[in-house]
């Protein structure tokens, strides 16, 4: 059968006519809906990097950002109350105003430690290095210590180097998001696969300041510390010894102990590091949590405050603190990045490094994470 022009040029005219109805719509309603999405939503500012050329093509490289739902942070150190008498954001509150953590998404704070000592400014290597990972739900929580001299990849940066130059590097380029501290988040986030939402940089200052303020810590070393080189605090160095077995340490032998290495290695010294930090959690909840140190968290605040460095507001800090207090101490799960992550090796210029073995590294962390009630994979 023989189908007529005329009949297949009627469709065809048909369709066009359809075709271009159905385009006039589609670009009038899209047209209206962005109209109508303009005049309610404020659209943000694009991140910003000052004259920092390194970063403008990089805008996913603009310091920690909070997961959503997660109360977000100020920068730098925490401001004094502002003249009209309210409290801004980071600034001590009161007991009664400090609301408890509820937000049910893991938080993971990255602590760093710096050496510096009296007199000096500027920036600093991070002397230790620290991930903390709180799961509110499952009541665990996590500790990862990272060696200084693992060899890594600074986000927006063309060289490699030493975790530890990362904050010093930050500076030094005005990272975005908050210099050096900020770099070394994204460092870690890089390197390891771990978001972190907060950091928090301190000296040694605030740690005998803190332990001065709960009292002699008890550690248990297995074994005798020598250490004939550790560092007096005037570039110069004096000789420490510790006993084997348990003991009581104020603030200053407490320092030594976490920071010595000469005796033994940077990996032990990670592993007397998280033990002085269970140790004071431990002393902290025998003396009554964290509800007792309440009445003197403004004036320890005051007395510390231009030693940090932090994206953790005071009050988010201390909600953290109460809440994980709550976690039963064998629901914290420990670890380090030790000689089975990493293999030695050596920089051009002969400087000894530890160079990451990146699915060993994951393993170690998908275990330290794991959800409540999974049987590690490591034992």
């Amino acid at each position: 059968m023989r189908i007529p022009q005329w009949f297949v040029l009627t469709w065809v005219i048909v369709i066009a006519v359809v075709a271009a109805g159905a385009s006039i719509f589609s670009y009038t309603f899209v047209r209206d809906r962005a109209a109508e999405l303009d005049s309610v939503i404020e659209l943000p500012d694009l991140p910003q990097a000052g004259d920092i050329s390194p970063f403008s093509d990089t805008p996913e490289e603009t310091g920690p950002v909070a997961e959503p739902g997660v109360t977000p942070a100020g920068e730098g150190v925490p401001a004094a109350v502002s003249d009209a008498g309210e409290p801004e954001a980071g600034s001590p509150a009161g007991e009664d105003e400090l609301a408890p953590w509820d937000d049910p998404r893991r938080v993971t704070i990255l602590l760093l430690g710096i050496d510096q000592r009296a007199g000096e400014e500027g920036t600093f290597p991070t002397d230790t290095i620290m991930l903390f990972s709180l799961d509110p739900v499952g009541q665990t929580g996590a500790i990862l210590s990272i060696p200084r001299d693992l060899w890594v990849d600074y986000p927006g940066v063309a060289e490699p180097g030493r975790i530890n130059t990362a904050n010093v590097l930050g500076d030094e380029l005005n990272y975005p998001g908050g210099g050096g501290p900020a770099l070394a988040v994204k460092t870690v986030e890089r390197n390891l696969g771990v978001k972190v939402n907060y950091y928090v940089l301190i000296n040694f200052d605030v740690f005998t300041t803190l332990v001065d303020a709960v009292g002699p810590i008890e550690v248990c070393p297995p074994e005798p510390i020598d250490d004939d080189a550790y560092p007096d605090g005037s570039y110069g160095t004096i000789t420490i010894h510790f006993d084997a077995g348990c003991q009581e340490l104020d603030a200053e032998r407490l320092l030594q102990y976490a920071r010595t290495r000469h005796g033994d290695s940077d990996i032990a010294r990670s592993g007397r590091q998280q033990e002085v930090i269970l140790a004071v959690r431990q002393k902290v909840l025998s003396a009554g949590g964290v509800t007792k140190l309440l009445p003197q968290a403004p004036a320890l605040w005051q007395s510390v405050q231009d030693n940090i460095r932090t994206n953790l507001p005071f009050e988010d800090m201390v909600s953290l603190a109460l809440k994980a207090e709550e976690i039963p101490s064998g629901n914290i799960r420990q670890g380090q990045i030790s000689f089975e992550e990493v293999y030695l090796s050596t920089t051009p210029e002969g400087d000894s490094i530890l160079v990451p073995i990146g699915t060993d590294i994951r393993l170690l962390i998908e275990d330290l994470f794991r959800p409540t009630g999974a049987p590690s994979t490591r034992e």
